[in-house]
């Protein structure tokens, strides 16, 4: 059975009818296309009490909610409405940003699942662990569900290094046909010898509130990675 995500609306700048509109459209995601890729998707539900990971809506980031935490023992993100649409001055982008939050909240709940690849750096190359973020790496890329802008998101394929390149693509909308490659716009972190690394596409602009990462150190901090 699917899990139950509560979505909680904080913001003054998004109206409660406007979020319910948009997350029929970003339930058609999850079931029509997230699910047949992954396995696994999710049941949104407005505002309800009982509910398995909960996304709260903010209007901004402010300290106490910078962070994607585990609350009673169940996943809690957030997202920062009016700092979006301030950011980009398009009002879908909160939508898409609502949607790379809830894909990657379904696909790793706990955060804590990595893919062994290949990565460079200095010219050599290595073997890191991928974290797995499933809408970073192709952050700028969107599509339209009924008129809401959603969030591309690459596939299974895309974290397992034995495919060839153009062999298949690796991502929904199709934007990269290779392992671990990054879109224009996109970005990862790997874990290496000890240490985080930020790889990022041509053209990466990393959005600013990178919570679940703060994450991932904590985890890898308390468990002496």
């Amino acid at each position: 059975m699917n899990p139950t995500i509560s979505i909680v609306n904080r913001s003054k700048s998004v109206s409660d009818a406007n979020l319910k509109r948009s997350l029929a459209a970003l339930q058609k995601q999850i079931s029509l296309h997230f699910e047949p890729a992954w396995g696994w998707g999710a049941n949104l539900k407005f505002d309800a009490k009982r509910f398995d990971m909960k996304l709260v809506v903010r209007d901004h980031a402010a300290d106490d909610a910078l962070g994607y935490h585990i609350e009673g023992g169940k996943p809690v993100g957030y997202i920062f409405a009016k700092d979006d649409i301030e950011a980009t001055g398009e009002f879908k982008e909160y939508t898409s940003t609502l949607s790379h939050e809830l894909l990657e909240m379904i696909a790793d709940p706990n955060v804590n699942l990595y893919a062994a690849g290949p990565y460079r750096v200095k010219g050599a190359s290595r073997i890191g662990f991928y974290a797995l973020e499933v809408c970073d790496p192709v952050q700028e890329n969107y599509y339209l569900i009924d008129g809401v802008r959603v969030q591309d998101f690459v596939l299974l394929e895309w974290f397992e290094q034995y495919h060839k390149k153009g062999a298949m693509k690796t991502d929904y909308m199709g934007v990269v046909d290779a392992p671990f490659k990054l879109a224009p716009g996109g970005y990862t972190e790997v874990f290496s010898k000890g240490r985080w690394h930020s790889l990022t596409g041509p053209q990466a602009k990393p959005k600013r509130v990178r919570h679940r990462l703060r994450v991932r150190q904590d985890v890898m901090r308390k468990s002496g990675g």
